[in-house]
């Protein structure tokens, strides 16, 4: 450049970037003082210059390398250059902008770029190179929206390049200044003072030493070059993520530009910037419900910051106090607490406000009040004095402003952005319920879950696999017990300093009222069984169910209906030497809170018990009462028994071949139904009529009963026929039946699946015909009509169908024998003879309008015959017919 502000600025620019720290390890010095060109790498749109002083040279090329040989060879012409005080300077822009170069003298060889010795066309060194890529850069922000205030005001901003680390940029945007742009990439401190060049008073200094070969006259137009624009700032060591604070930036819409100074690379990108108004907290529920000694849940909604400061209760009203300094870690505007009040007063603060979920962080908490400080002054342990019934004020506040956090000088809110109450209720002890389930299900489906899993448990009910009851099966086959327990008050025992429910030490917490629980504390509760008939003048002691191995049982706290369930392995509880459980033996179980233990019953009540009995029985099954069996040689035969074990069960009904011509052994499935009954449905169609069997019920691999005999014999045949048919509705009737051993016609809409509707009297065996059957409600509209032959299995000639194990209906290959008809329903036929009214006559406007009755001519008489009204298709066009012929004849017997 020949300009000498152009040749300033450039080399004010240059300056810049040795001021930002870039080691120069690609040989770029960035400073326009002194020759930096060298074997290295630099980027499209830099500025360099080489000292060739020492070269006996008028004029230099910057040609490109030839690597296709064996030897790098200088290459085509790309640029012509003239020293000017012993210095070639010049742009990499155009045909410079990418790819190796050499600069050769005028005689064509290369010049050694570190040295400056010449060296051979014909043999190009490395260091006689050097090497021009194109810069890439990003500078984006992670959000289009920034606010105004608080933490709505911070974006993330990233500069980032692929090829360089170390160079400066120019950031500027349309409708900002120097001191706006300078505050928004400062004031989160992840920018400093240093990186930021903004004001030439303070960056003199900074640039003393980097323009060695400039007098001062010469700094100071450079430097007042750069910042007679006072809408741009720079940033040198650019490369990073950053925080930028918008705090008090007019609303709108920016551009930002950033470009790198010294190479041809920039980019831009958009944000908006809007009011999002003054930072504050408020709770998401006004009142917060709980029972005293349970965890209240609060959550607190924050608009423009990610601190707040939640303080539960009054030092004036309610002599205690909490309060918390609560950070929002996920920035999704919200915090959520735990208030155990049950620890409150006498419990440290950790453990009395805690997070309310893995995003919220508690920074510092305390609490206060003469509630606090006389439990504290006492010594006393958490629950021997529980804050009352009544209403605490909640006061939420933005940030961290009460809490000293280096020495806990408690302080309170007074200037709260919101109120809310919590309200806490009197706490009760309401009922125990037993419930039993299949012997597998504890282990199946219950001991590995979460003390808080209360779902799975609700699901097993709905599902009959968990049902109430009085009495529960031991010995052989034991069921599982779980003992629901609904009493309030008890989150805060069982919530650890997680705020998380923890039922681990469900057991040992549980004790008898004169001993000490796991912590060294008078046991606050006792759950247990114990002796419902102990005998006369005896009493009997709890067993409590700490007694059971640990994994015996599971405790399930469900606390939204402020219940818990206790879980036990029935073969566990069978086991137990305290309980020695007999057949018949019945128990209650007992879940006791201690008036005297803790403050969860007041001083004035008594302890409060709750207890459900439950009788334990041998585990029994019955088949067929007790009855000989018999079955036929076919599929689908059903095989039915009573037991005693818990409902969905499951149950093998194993069949046992005692005829050695013709050995099987056949173990169909089933499960207990609510009602204690079973069914098992077996395929008997490839056994021999005539063998004999033996039926055993088993559960679990154990027998449980008694064996049965039983017997298969042939199978019983039949057919059966109905035809369309018109009907009134209240009867069908089924052409012809075949029945080799008795039975019923069962009359079923629809399909064979469907409701059945009558059913016939009883029907000797062998062929009837033209069966009329009563229907049990007379039928409105058309149907279908399935009949289906059933047997008269329990031989009482009464149709006593029951899902197949009573009266089951005749089969071929494993299927009901059916036949299936359309019924019309059709209304009676009218029995009056009542004659054709006037309006019901054809008119003719060539005839008189009388009230003569239309006629036909009887043969053989002169007089015709009155016709009886009638219904149906074509009546219309029959009448008016008839009413033209006899007209006709009229007026022929008249014309005679």
């Amino acid at each position: 450049m020949t300009d000498t502000n152009e040749k300033l600025r450039s080399l004010f620019l240059a300056a810049i970037m040795v001021f930002s720290v870039f080691a120069m390890t690609t040989g770029f010095a960035g400073s326009a003082a002194a020759a930096n060109l060298d074997a290295g790498t630099f980027y499209s749109g830099q500025d360099v210059e080489l000292d060739v002083s020492n070269i006996d040279s008028s004029e230099f090329e910057v040609r490109t390398l030839d690597d296709s040989g064996d030897n790098d060879q200088v290459g085509s012409l790309r640029r012509s250059l003239s020293p000017e005080d012993g210095v070639i300077d010049f742009e990499l822009d155009g045909r410079l902008s990418e790819g190796e170069f050499v600069i050769v003298n005028d005689d064509g060889n290369p010049i050694d770029l570190d040295t400056g010795d010449i060296g051979e066309a014909n043999d190009v060194q490395p260091s006689e190179t050097f090497e021009v890529v194109p810069q890439d850069l990003t500078a984006d922000f992670d959000d289009d929206e920034v606010g105004t205030s608080g933490d709505s005001a911070d974006v993330d901003f990233e500069i980032a390049s692929d090829v360089r680390n170390g160079y400066t940029v120019n950031v500027s945007a349309d409708g900002l200044d120097r001191d706006e742009l300078s505050d928004i990439l400062t004031r989160s401190g992840d920018l400093t003072d240093d990186q930021v060049l903004d004001d030439p008073d303070t960056e003199k200094d900074d640039l003393e030493g980097l323009s060695k070969d400039l007098g001062d006259a010469d700094r100071q137009e450079a430097e007042d070059e750069f910042f007679d624009d006072t809408e741009k700032v720079q940033i040198t060591s650019a490369e990073g993520d950053y925080t930028l604070d918008f705090t008090d930036i007019d609303e709108g819409n920016y551009t930002f530009e950033t470009s790198v100074v010294d190479a041809n690379a920039s980019d831009t990108d958009d944000i908006e910037v809007v009011d999002t108004g003054d930072d504050e907290g408020s709770f998401e529920d006004g009142v917060v419900t709980e029972e005293r000694g349970d965890v209240a849940n609060i959550t607190i909604q924050l608009d423009n910051t990610d601190e707040a400061t939640v303080q539960i209760g009054d030092e004036e009203d309610d002599n205690y106090y909490a309060i918390a300094e609560v950070t929002d870690d996920n920035n999704d505007d919200e915090v959520s607490v735990k208030f155990n009040s049950f620890q409150a007063g006498a419990g440290d603060a950790d453990d009395v406000i805690v997070p309310g979920d893995g995003e919220t962080t508690i920074d510092a908490v305390e609490q206060g009040g003469a509630f606090h400080d006389d439990l504290d002054e006492e010594g006393a342990a958490a629950g021997d004095d529980i804050l009352e019934a009544t209403d605490y004020d909640m006061l939420v506040v933005e940030g961290h402003n009460v809490l000293d956090n280096d020495d806990t000088n408690l302080d309170i809110i007074e200037e709260e952005d919101d109120v809310g109450t919590l309200s806490l209720g009197e706490r009760s002890t309401e009922n125990v319920q037993v419930w039993r389930a299949p012997s597998d299900t504890y282990g199946d489906d219950i001991n590995d879950l979460e003390s808080d899993e209360a779902a799975p448990v609700y699901d097993l009910i709905e599902a009959g696999n968990i049902t109430e009851t009085d009495e529960a099966a031991i010995d052989d086959v034991n069921d599982d017990i779980i003992v629901q327990v609904e009493a309030s008050g008890f989150e805060g025992v069982f919530t650890d300093n997680n705020g998380d429910i923890d039922t681990s030490d469900y057991g040992g917490l549980s004790a008898a009222e004169d001993e000490d629980d796991l912590n060294g504390n008078p046991a606050v509760f006792q759950h247990g069984f114990e002796d419902a008939d102990p005998g006369a003048n005896t009493d009997t002691a709890v067993t409590d169910i700490g007694a059971l191995e640990d994994g015996d049982y599971t405790v399930i706290y469900d606390e939204a209906n402020d219940t818990h369930f206790v879980a036990i392995d029935g073969a566990a509880l069978a086991s137990e030497d305290a309980l020695n459980l007999e057949d018949e033996d019945e128990y209650a179980a007992n879940f006791t809170v201690f008036d005297g233990n803790s403050d969860l019953v007041d001083d004035d009540d008594d302890s409060e018990t709750v207890t459900d009995d439950v009788e334990f029985f041998e585990a029994d099954a019955t088949l067929n009462n007790e009855n000989d069996i018999t079955v036929q040689a076919a599929a689908g035969q059903q095989i039915s028994g009573t037991t005693n074990v818990a409902p969905s069960t499951e149950v093998t009904v194993r069949l046992r071949s005692e005829t050695s011509s013709s050995p099987f052994l056949l173990q169909p499935e089933t499960a207990v139904t609510p009602n204690g009954t079973f069914t098992a449905t077996a395929d008997f169609s490839e056994r021999s009529p005539g063998a004999n069997f033996t039926a055993q019920t088993r559960v679990a691999g154990t027998n449980v009963g008694d064996d049965v005999d039983g017997e298969i014999v042939d199978s019983p045949t039949a057919t059966v026929s109905i035809s369309d048919q018109e009907s009134d509705g209240s009867e069908v009737t089924v052409d012809s039946v075949q029945m080799s051993a008795g039975g019923f016609i069962a009359i079923h809409e629809g399909d064979a699946g469907g409701d059945v509707i009558g059913n016939s009297e009883y029907l000797n065996q062998g062929s009837q015909e033209d069966i009329t059957i009563t229907l049990d409600e007379p039928m409105d509209e058309n149907f279908t009509a399935v009949a289906m032959p059933h047997l008269d299995t329990n031989g009482n000639e009464e149709y006593e169908f029951s899902g197949g194990s009573t009266d089951g209906p005749y089969t071929t290959n494993g299927s009901a024998v059916t036949d299936s008809a359309n019924v019309t329903v059709s209304a009676e036929e009218p029995t009056d003879t009542e004659e054709p009214t006037d309006t019901d006559e054809p008119t003719d406007t060539d005839e008189p309008t009388d009230t003569e009755e239309p006629t036909t001519m009887d043969p053989g008489t002169d007089e015709p015959e009155t016709t009886t009204a009638a219904d149906g298709p074509g009546f219309t066009a029959v009448v008016a017919l008839i009413a033209l012929i006899a007209a006709a004849l009229l007026a022929v017997r008249r014309n005679n």
